[in-house]
């Protein structure tokens, strides 16, 4: 993998990092997921830095190039984290599915009590 490629790929990492951070601290993130992405960050620039175990295991693993390598495990960890997310956002969902059946069912019930009055 050459240099600029190696340079390019650290300084978006990051940048990306930087973007997180800052969508922290406008609470537009909650730290609880930013974690997955800032793990995410972390072994891209380990995986980086040390392309020269990178080249062994590439070969063992049968990969032509590092960097295809490189973004087929980028792209498994992106799907990885893609699932957790849907899970919390289908759990999510079922959450305010039973919130808004006890809104309803409280909201019957105070009419209930103001038509008694």
């Amino acid at each position: 993998m050459s240099i600029r490629l190696i340079i390019f790929l650290i300084i978006f990492c990051l940048v990306f990092g930087f973007y997180i951070f800052y969508n922290i601290f406008k609470r537009k993130l909650s730290l609880q997921y930013s974690l997955m992405w800032f793990s995410y960050i972390i072994l891209m620039i380990i995986a980086l830095i040390s392309t020269p175990i990178l080249g062994s295991i590439t070969n063992f693993i049968g990969f032509e190039v590092i960097s295809n390598m490189i973004f087929f495990f980028g792209f498994i960890i992106l799907m990885i984290i893609s699932f957790v997310l849907t899970k919390f956002l289908s759990s999510q969902k079922e959450k305010i599915t039973t919130l808004t059946q006890e809104v309803g069912i409280l909201k019957k019930e105070l009419a209930k009590y103001h038509e008694k009055d």
